[in-house]
C-alpha cells in the first residue's frame, strides 16, 4: 500500500470513526460488485465524478424520447425564452466546468474522460491556432432539440469567452466555429 494511500485510508477512518479494515472491506466489495458486473473500477471513478458535477447542477436523467418532445413542445410554445433558457444552462455549466478545465482546450482533455457519458454519438473539438470547430451528432431527435443543443453550446462557449463564427444546425447535427 502506498504511503499515500495509508495516509488517506487512516484519515478517513478516523474522520468516519470506523476501523481501517471496515472501510478497506468496503472498497473492496465495491470493487468485486463492478467487477462482477463487468465495470471497469476505472470508470466507477468517473460515474462518482458525473454524479457529483451532476449534483452540482442539479441535474436529473430524463429518457431522451420524452426530453426531445418535451423541447419541440416548448419551443412550440415559447421558442424565444426556452433557448435563452438553453443558453442560460450552457453558461452555468461553463462556469463549474471551469473548476476542472480553465480553458476551452481543457475542457476537450477533460471531456475525453467522460466521452462515454456524453448524450451524444459524436462529439469533437478541433483547435486551428486560436479557433475552435465543434462537431456534435447525435444532439437530439429533431430540429428542435438541435436548436437546444446549439443554444447550450453557444452559452458553454460564451462561458468560456468564445464568440461564434459560424454555424450549421440540422436535425441531430451541430457544428460550430468560434474563436476567442
Amino acid at each position: 500500500l502506498r504511503p499515500d494511500l495509508a495516509k488517506q485510508l487512516e484519515e478517513e477512518a478516523e474522520k468516519e470513526g470506523k476501523m481501517i479494515s471496515s472501510i478497506t472491506g468496503e472498497a473492496l466489495q465495491m470493487y468485486f460488485e463492478a467487477r462482477k458486473s463487468g465495470v471497469d473500477s476505472g470508470v466507477v471513478s468517473k460515474i462518482s465524478n458525473i454524479l457529483s458535477l451532476m449534483d452540482s447542477l442539479r441535474a436529473v436523467p430524463v429518457p431522451s424520447m420524452l426530453l426531445d418532445q418535451m423541447l419541440q413542445i416548448s419551443l412550440k410554445n415559447d421558442s424565444k425564452s426556452s433557448l435563452e433558457k438553453w443558453e442560460e444552462a450552457g453558461y452555468a455549466f461553463a462556469e463549474i466546468c471551469k473548476i476542472y478545465a480553465p480553458d476551452l482546450d481543457k475542457l476537450w482533455t477533460f471531456a475525453q474522460l467522460f466521452k462515454e457519458f456524453i448524450p451524444a454519438d459524436r462529439f469533437e473539438m478541433t483547435f486551428n491556432g486560436k479557433t475552435a470547430s465543434i462537431l456534435l451528432v447525435g444532439a437530439g431527435y429533431s430540429p428542435e432539440a438541435s436548436r437546444c443543443s446549439f443554444a447550450g453550446l453557444s452559452g458553454l462557449l460564451k462561458g468560456y469567452n468564445y464568440d461564434i463564427d459560424e454555424k450549421h444546425i440540422e436535425k441531430g447535427l451541430v457544428k460550430v466555429t468560434c474563436h476567442p
